[in-house]
């Protein structure tokens, strides 16, 4: 852990040596930089028997944690609504061995992403669980850690989760820190990030990513490739690494025919295409538009004379015929509208239509020649 986000590990030991541990934080910052991984390592160090800057990773508390197992460690993510309402099971019987198999890959790789099928917000009955559990006294030795990944999702529906995680946060219980996890620090309530300490995670070091690419990729030549697509995020690195380099080629070149073309048989297609993966696999749909979103900050910068990774890579000659073709080509505004598209979809608005939309506004940036 030596090399990743090290002054976020200088701040976060120091509070521990210093005897100065908040309440509450929120790990704030882009998807996959560590966040989650540093808020484990933080529980860990806080419950170690043996600690110095970082934890001795091998007595029976750090074992614990390193599982996600340990009796001071309760970990809270979406999950997907009971199909009985008036149930007081928290999950439904079918998904438990699910969540298990998740949180114990999750203990194996900091880096991997727990999320559950059909699950787009945090219970309210989650957080309820944790009020009635939280203010029990304890013998149990070191700090109790509430983990909250992608807390932005306390915020979903009515807010109810967030309403009740506010009244935890105003009393809070003794000898007890809060660690909010989130890639979108504006959805959560203003309410809440004002009694939280909020520290920001930057983009990972290129030369960090580049190192673990070049001992998993099956293709050392591939390396660049995954490493432009990465933008500074372990996730996006391992994601784009598990597509792979023929797909990842397929999927850009068949997306830019679409974008430029009037063929309405290919919108449709599209469409469809895309329509079906945000109800099946919303990661895919996400990762799938972040790859487009890439491509074209990419070919902006080449269009600027600006280095970026992508531009060691074969999608260059791509980049050069798309600039060559079109001018004057409003590149913010195409990113723009990318994100536009992945909000539509996060919100659950007519997706078809949002996306017949999105060629049409994407097509108003380009200048037919």
């Amino acid at each position: 852990m030596e090399n990743l986000q090290n002054k976020v590990w200088d701040r976060l030991h120091k509070s521990f040596s210093t005897d100065n541990i908040a309440n509450a934080y929120i790990f704030s910052g882009p998807t996959g930089v560590g966040k989650e991984n540093i808020a484990i390592q933080f529980a860990k160090l806080l419950n170690c028997e043996n600690p110095s800057r970082y934890s001795c990773q091998d007595c029976p508390s750090c074992l614990r944690v390193k599982k996600l197992q340990h009796e001071n460690l309760k970990l809270i993510f979406p999950l997907p609504a009971p199909v009985n309402k008036n149930t007081s099971n928290l999950i439904d019987k079918k998904n438990i061995e699910v969540i298990n198999e998740l949180i114990s890959k999750k203990a194996d790789d900091g880096f991997f992403k727990i999320k559950v099928n059909g699950a787009n917000r945090i219970l309210i009955n989650s957080i309820r669980d944790l009020r009635k559990n939280i203010y029990l006294k304890s013998n149990n030795k070191g700090r109790k850690i509430i983990l909250i990944f992608d807390s932005h999702f306390l915020s979903s529906g009515q807010g109810e989760a967030a309403n009740s995680l506010l009244k935890l946060l105003e009393e809070p219980p003794k000898n007890t820190s809060f660690i909010l996890v989130t890639d979108h620090i504006n959805r959560l309530l203003t309410t809440i990030t004002s009694r939280c300490q909020n520290i920001t995670f930057p983009k990972l070091n290129n030369e960090f990513i580049k190192e673990w690419l070049s001992s998993n990729a099956e293709e050392i030549n591939d390396v660049p490739l995954f490493l432009g697509l990465s933008n500074g995020s372990m996730y996006l690195a391992k994601k784009t690494m598990l597509l792979g380099k023929k797909e990842i080629h397929n999927l850009i070149n068949n997306t830019i025919k679409t974008l430029i073309s009037k063929d309405s048989s290919l919108w449709r297609n599209f469409t469809q295409i895309y329509f079906k993966l945000s109800k099946e696999d919303r990661s895919v749909f996400f990762l799938y538009l972040t790859i487009l979103k890439i491509w074209f900050q990419s070919t902006h910068r080449l269009t600027k004379n600006i280095k970026h990774p992508l531009h060691k890579t074969e999608l260059k000659i791509g980049m050069e015929l798309f600039t060559s073709r079109y001018k004057d080509v409003d590149y913010p505004k195409i990113i723009l509208e990318i994100e536009n598209l992945e909000r539509s979809v996060s919100q659950n608005l007519f997706i078809p239509l949002s996306l017949t939309h999105f060629i049409l506004k994407v097509q108003k940036n380009f200048n037919f020649r």
